[in-house]
């Protein structure tokens, strides 16, 4: 879990794996005292495509720029980093 703040909002970005420990989800909640709240946002990925799959309804665009900092942060960059081959999207 990532921890993240937006416009003095708390928010967590939580890494799903798949069965073969390859990062293949990441879902956005908001947190209000230690708690998760609802699901706001929802990425799914693997090798050949990245896509948004759920984005609940007046999500502001800062929050969503946020969320794709941490995607590239958590995803991309260790991928960059391992010398790991990026996927082609």
């Amino acid at each position: 879990m990532r921890k993240f703040s937006v416009q003095g909002r708390e928010y967590a970005a939580l890494i799903i794996l798949s069965d073969h420990d390859e990062f293949e989800s990441m879902e956005v909640v908001e947190m209000s005292d230690g708690v998760r709240g609802e699901l706001l946002l929802e990425f799914r990925f693997d090798s050949n495509s990245a896509r948004l799959s759920f984005i609940r309804p007046e999500i502001e665009i800062p929050l969503l720029r946020a969320s794709l900092e941490v995607f590239r942060e958590e995803f991309l960059e260790p991928r960059r980093a391992g010398g790991l081959p990026l996927p082609p999207w």
